[in-house]
């Protein structure tokens, strides 16, 4: 595999990003869930669960 067709892969890694959420037709609670995903960073592919761990337990 190139390191050209890892580059647009590496940049939705970090990149940041807006996201839209329509309430419309939603119970709060599942809304709540979805943006409270978004805004920690639980669906990027970096994401770890020990490491973010490690950093509440200090």
């Amino acid at each position: 595999m190139s390191s050209f067709s890892r580059a647009p892969q590496q940049w939705a890694t970090f990149a940041r990003m807006w996201y839209l959420l329509d309430g419309k037709m939603q119970p709060p609670g599942k809304l709540a869930v979805i943006a409270s995903n978004k805004l920690q960073g639980l669906n990027k592919p970096v994401y770890h669960q020990l490491t973010t761990q490690a950093a509440l337990d200090k």
